[in-house]
């Protein structure tokens, strides 16, 4: 291989690694429920998850790439 073909090669790697790091999905602790993408059609699941613990303390984090 050229040395510009084995860098093309190495850069696509490289990408589709952080893609697989960031889009793959997660592993949870045992007894946990599995990590869900929060969206408008599934926003009433929160809701429901959250009011269901209202004995316990609840905590909400938002975070933005911005």
């Amino acid at each position: 291989m050229t040395a510009r073909r084995t860098v093309l090669v190495l850069l696509a790697a490289a990408l589709a690694g952080i893609a697989w790091y960031l889009y793959g999905g997660g592993q949870t602790p045992a007894g946990q429920p599995p990590l869900v993408r929060l969206t408008a059609a599934n926003f009433h699941e929160l809701r429901l998850a959250f009011d269901a613990a209202s004995g316990a303390p609840r905590v909400i984090v938002m975070l933005s790439p911005t």
